[in-house]
């Protein structure tokens, strides 16, 4: 028989069995704009400006993937996606240019291409699917335990925000604190670092407060385990929570040794999230992809430890520019584990921690953890049946109406803040919704045929895409692009900024030299990633650069003036 107190328990062939709770807590209904926020996940390779532009000018991700998805909407689809891409990019912040309208649409064919490789569209099929049979969770932005600090991505930097998380374990761990503490480090840390680490993460979890990390070796793990010891000495109810934020999908958790760890957080009312798919591989990218969200949902970040090309530098690196807070521990300097943690302090990066004991310095006021629920509590109970109010989650389904909120809104604090009057009061209209034809429509075929008011397709309808000159910043990323390729190299993110700083003092092509002006290359600041990641966001939106298999591609224009991409050396014929 199985004992509820424990998360899982293991069959004959050592499968994880779920237990009563946590199939309740992964049975919480996936609503139509999650649904559809999971759907549009799986048409991307990772974070896309492009896709959060276009949801952000429909109005709504349920509304922008029935756009994307009918594919034999003809001109007045095209025209009313243009529209909706270029109103979104508008609300960023930006004018979309004409190389940005080219790049949207270069997108666009690839995310119609993989809506194709979905194994069915049914929606409770997908439901199913993205839950991986209801073993795992998903939130959107409209979900009471949405983190909003989130937000802050697309707010304050040029990024695109996670379209929606995945989450094994209580969801209620991500809002129960009101300014989470990260402590990042390297994987090989010593005894000191861990003990930084530990310690630090014991002490805030035991003042209430939500601790988050990577949930790797070294650092990752002793900040998670600190957590836990903290709920051990003082109990579930007055202890912080810990999250562990994976670069991967969650059917690929790791490592494998510290399986015990993660099932700990689960048992312990934290939790394991994704931005991603279940089944996406962690690749390398993909890590620096998510030390934006553990940087996004800290208020402040304590580097424990760290070598100098430590990965946990970058996660410092996205705190600072989003306006959090960002501690070093300083370390002996005959220790090479100690030189990025040291740099940090020296170059005025990162105060110094000063005390692993005393937070008060570093974390806000004590509290108990805010909203954890009890076992059943706010929850749906397995033998309920559906309710006539409760929103059911949709996907395109071939000649099937779905329900889909007709009144644009953004996904965002405006829909978290919708009373719920005012959310029983929304109309719900069928409309058909077309799944991508096997046979694809050609552009030129959608620009000969007409209109529903029997008006010819025009070039002058489309927006408005004035051309851009590049800045100085824009004009060294496309150079190191431009010169990994030379050398025969991928123009990785990781290439390019190597690139960038080891040829600062030194510019070999003078003819590239001389664009940038004199004032301009004196001023110019040493790279980071997280600004690396930032510029190559905005010339993705703006159609300069795309991103293909991981690899940074410069876009340009050929005669006819149609969009072509420099593929780098190991991928032309």
């Amino acid at each position: 028989m199985m004992n509820d107190s424990t998360e899982t328990t293991a069959t004959a062939d050592s499968t994880p069995t779920m237990t009563t709770k946590q199939k309740i807590v992964n049975s919480w209904p996936v609503d139509d704009d999650t649904l559809a926020r999971a759907v549009l996940t799986f048409c991307i390779d990772s974070a896309d400006a492009l896709l959060f532009a276009t949801i952000k000018g429909a109005g709504s991700a349920v509304t922008a993937l029935r756009l994307i998805a009918d594919e034999k909407g003809g001109t007045i689809n095209h025209n009313k996606l243009d529209e909706a891409f270029a109103k979104g990019t508008a609300r960023w912040g930006r004018k979309v240019n004409a190389r940005g309208m080219s790049s949207f649409h270069h997108g666009l064919e690839r995310w119609r291409e993989r809506l194709h490789q979905l194994p069915s569209h049914s929606k409770e099929e997908l439901r199913d699917l993205f839950t991986v049979n209801a073993s795992q969770w998903i939130i959107g932005p409209t979900s009471p335990y949405w983190p909003h600090q989130l937000d802050d991505l697309s707010i304050r930097k040029d990024w695109a925000s996670p379209l929606c998380l995945w989450g094994i374990g209580d969801p209620a761990a991500l809002t129960s604190c009101a300014k989470p503490l990260a402590v990042v480090g390297s994987r090989g840390a010593d005894d000191y670092g861990r003990y930084v680490a530990k310690t630090i993460a014991k002490k805030a979890a035991e003042q209430g407060h939500l601790v988050v990390s990577g949930g790797a070796f070294g650092i990752d793990a002793a900040a998670h385990w600190g957590a836990l010891d903290a709920m051990s000495a003082i109990g579930e109810k007055e202890s912080g929570r810990t999250v562990a934020v994976f670069a991967g999908g969650l059917n690929h958790i790791g490592p494998e040794r510290n399986r015990s760890l993660f099932d700990r957080i689960k048992a312990n009312g934290g939790a394991l999230i994704s931005e991603l798919c279940p089944d996406t591989i962690p690749e390398a990218r993909r890590f620096l992809l998510r030390n934006r969200i553990i940087a996004a949902l800290a208020s402040t970040v304590v580097v424990a430890q760290a070598r100098s090309r430590s990965g946990a530098l970058n996660t410092a690196n996205w705190a600072a520019e989003l306006g959090r807070e960002v501690y070093a521990a300083p370390g002996n300097i005959n220790i090479p584990g100690n030189t990025g943690c040291n740099r940090l302090i020296r170059d005025h990066r990162a105060a110094i921690l000063t005390s692993v004991n005393s937070i008060d310095e570093i974390c806000h006021e004590g509290h108990a953890p805010k909203a954890i629920r009890s076992d059943e509590e706010a929850l749906p109970n397995d033998d309920d049946e559906t309710t006539e109010n409760q929103t059911t989650a949709t996907t395109p389904a071939p000649n099937a109406s779905i329900s889909s909120e007709e009144s644009n809104h953004d996904s965002g604090h405006q829909a978290h803040q919708q009373s719920d009057d005012s959310a029983a009061k929304r109309t719900n209209i069928a409309v058909q919704v077309p799944l991508p034809s096997d046979t694809k429509t050609s552009q030129s075929a959608q620009r000969n045929s007409t209109t529903a008011n029997g008006t010819a397709w025009d070039s002058k309808s489309q927006p408005s895409v004035p051309e851009t000159e590049f800045t100085a910043s824009q004009q060294e990323v496309l150079t190191a692009i431009r010169r990994c390729r030379r050398q025969g190299n991928a123009a990785t993110h990781e290439a390019i900024l190597e690139m960038l700083n080891t040829s600062r003092s030194t510019v070999k092509n003078q003819t590239e030299a001389q664009k940038l002006t004199d004032a301009s290359a004196r001023q110019r600041k040493p790279w980071a990633i997280g600004r690396l990641e930032s510029e190559l966001g905005e010339m993705e939106l703006l159609g300069m650069v795309r991103l293909e298999a991981g690899t940074v591609c410069i876009v340009t224009r050929n005669r006819k003036n149609s969009t072509i991409a420099n593929q780098p050396p190991h991928h032309r014929s």
